[in-house]
């Protein structure tokens, strides 16, 4: 019998779905984000409640504002994820628009509501929120370089001169917002101003002084989200600046998140 040599095709280059950024470029946590939404609830926390009218009580928000305000926590951390994976805002779009992906859901509600070019435009000021607090931070591998990150932070902390009386109200400061990022499990945390004057052990007044005069000026911490409520602002603590007034000193080269942040305001 004649001998049939079969030459095998060339296999086509079938584009995948979603670019060069799909699902599995992702961080497991990150791709069960997309695919399922927020089962755990970690991006619901203060989502459904606000403060009231007179400032003492938390009273639940409309339906619609607090699935609106769970959904773009979500996207916020979508976004994130993409930024952290050398995506574009085309990818993230691509991700968050298919209609197969719980996680997308609320860019696909703004569509279906407002049109298509908003959903676009709202996609892209999350984009570029995301890749701005992304931009100078790697991600924390493990618990154990959290913790490493954050004694390597205390110790800083602890062996900086702080002089005078509003130096040492910043130090009040800077250990109370150590210990919530140490429960927070990193540097990002979240923190409200009764919670870190209470901590602190001062007034809200002088917490704002030193905050405006001290450790934001100084580098020592971001506000990467204004908070509400109870709900508290994101913060991200650091090691200052060189040559601050106060307590400057070299610039940490550890800039960590250990979740998602949240876009700036």
């Amino acid at each position: 019998m004649p001998h049939h040599s079969h030459q095998a095709e060339p296999q086509r280059q079938t584009p995948h779905p979603f670019g060069r950024l799909g699902l599995h470029h992702l961080r497991p946590a990150a791709a069960e984000l997309v695919l399922l939404g927020d089962l755990t609830g970690r991006y619901a926390t203060g989502s459904y409640s606000r403060l009231s009218s007179d400032g003492r009580t938390v009273v639940a928000r409309q339906d619609r504002e607090g699935v609106a305000s769970h959904g773009h926590r979500i996207t916020a951390a979508i976004a994130c994820h993409v930024a952290r994976a050398g995506g574009s805002v085309d990818e993230l779009t691509r991700l968050l628009l298919h209609p197969d992906h719980e996680g997308g859901r609320h860019a696909r509600h703004i569509a279906l509501r407002s049109g298509q070019a908003r959903a676009l435009d709202y996609i892209r000021r999350v984009w570029a929120s995301a890749t701005a607090v992304v931009a100078g931070t790697r991600v924390l591998d493990s618990r154990h370089d959290a913790y490493e990150v954050l004694a390597a932070l205390r110790d800083r902390i602890e062996t900086t001169p702080w002089r005078g009386e509003r130096g040492r109200t910043a130090l009040r400061v800077l250990r109370a917002h150590l210990n919530f990022a140490e429960t927070a499990g990193g540097p990002l945390h979240h923190a409200s101003e009764r919670q870190t004057a209470e901590e602190a052990g001062i007034s809200r007044t002088t917490l704002r002084v030193v905050y405006e005069t001290v450790l934001k000026p100084g580098g020592w911490l971001r506000r990467l989200r204004v908070g509400h409520g109870r709900e508290g602002s994101s913060w991200y603590l650091d090691h200052g600046h060189t040559g601050g007034r106060r307590g400057g000193a070299s610039l940490s080269r550890f800039r960590t998140t250990q979740y998602p942040p949240r876009p700036g305001t």
